[in-house]
């Protein structure tokens, strides 16, 4: 029978340094054998072409107007749960709960993976709050025009908000500055990304 506290403890892939089982036999990140010390100039590259994949992904907001990727309906489905379990908090909190839930989720598992030692699946949780505030930030955009299809129809979150607060005649200054807020967040996530690549590279030397 193996020794339990030897099966307990964790231990970092040598190829892209995330933190593993020792029993699994190999990196759940990078799919690699994680008895082998020496990590391979992939390791970099692989994460140069996850920044680059992901850049990519960011210029659809700036390529498009009003862009809704495929992960904004994951999105999606947590604003409206925040609207349906902030709605006991008042009529302002509930129609902020979705932009919260929308904020908080990506930060919840970010938490949670890096309480594990996840890091690259912390950084992608970084990835995925600063994307959530690209989205948020069209949502906002739309608050004087109301183009954009809501969900069950009702009142626009962001016309509530920002009349509220006295902000619809900024509208397109509160736009602007959420989707910059966003992209600092993602620019912050690659940096994180590509700077662990770099350390496995100097590790490889």
């Amino acid at each position: 029978m193996a020794d339990t506290e030897t099966l307990s403890k964790k231990i970092k892939c040598p190829y892209c340094g995330e933190t593993n089982f020792p029993e699994s036999g190999f990196c759940w990140a990078c799919y690699k054998n994680i008895g082998i010390s020496n990590p391979p100039r992939s390791a970099l590259w692989g994460r140069l072409a996850l920044i680059a994949g992901l850049f990519v992904f960011y210029l659809q907001w700036i390529r498009k107007e009003n862009y809704f990727s495929f992960l904004d309906f994951i999105n999606l489905a947590f604003h409206e749960a925040g609207h349906l379990f902030l709605g006991f908090f008042g009529r302002f909190i509930m129609m902020l709960g979705g932009t919260i839930f929308q904020l908080l989720i990506p930060v919840v598992c970010a938490i949670h993976l890096w309480r594990r030692e996840s890091r690259l699946g912390t950084q992608l949780c970084v990835f995925w709050f600063g994307e959530n505030l690209l989205n948020i930030s069209i949502y906002a955009g739309d608050a004087i025009n109301q183009a954009l299809p809501l969900v069950g129809g009702g009142e626009h979150d962001w016309t509530y908000l920002l009349t509220v607060t006295h902000l619809i005649a900024h509208t397109p200054a509160a736009a602007r500055a959420i989707f910059l807020a966003g992209s600092a967040v993602i620019f912050w996530s690659f940096y994180l990304i590509g700077r662990d690549g770099a350390a496995l590279l100097k590790l490889k030397k």
